[in-house]
């Protein structure tokens, strides 16, 4: 309850200020940047925040005992150079038969987990192998985000 107090709050400040940019502040110190148009929904499920954009699919899972502060920003984050920086990722196929590809992130520690929480496979880059897994709903870790996928 308290949590959804909290969401409630920050929305409200969010549409005064027009926000463009969710930050989501983990106590680990790593960011979470979302733009906000992009945002369909939120949930709060088993202990989790989850994030989903306007067509359902997950944009982020995030552990609320690890969430430090939710904020709504008017910018988006800024690179060294100030060029806008887009936190958009885009994984695709999804559903998967083979290979399941990641767009709008460099190349990267890529998890792929059950939905009970074992790590099946680890691999660098920006596309995932799954054609030996069993068909089935799949979590795949990039960074500190995670989407659902499915492979048939």
């Amino acid at each position: 309850m308290k949590n959804t107090f909290i969401l409630i709050c920050a929305l409200l400040c969010s549409l005064q200020t027009m926000a463009v940019s969710l930050v989501i502040e983990h106590r680990s110190g790593a960011d979470l940047w979302q733009d906000v148009a992009i945002i369909g929904k939120w949930a709060f499920i088993e202990g989790k925040l989850q994030l989903f954009d306007k067509s359902g699919a997950v944009l982020a899972t995030e552990l609320l005992a690890e969430i430090k502060n939710i904020t709504f920003v008017a910018s988006n984050p800024t690179t060294d150079t100030e060029s806008v920086q887009s936190n958009a990722i885009l994984v695709y196929p999804n559903p998967t038969q083979d290979v399941l590809m990641i767009q709008g992130i460099e190349a990267q520690t890529l998890r792929v987990y059950d939905l009970q929480g074992h790590l099946l496979s680890t691999t660098n880059g920006t596309q995932v192998d799954v054609a030996h897994l069993a068909d089935g709903t799949y979590l795949l870790q990039i960074g500190t985000q995670v989407v659902r996928f499915i492979k048939k």
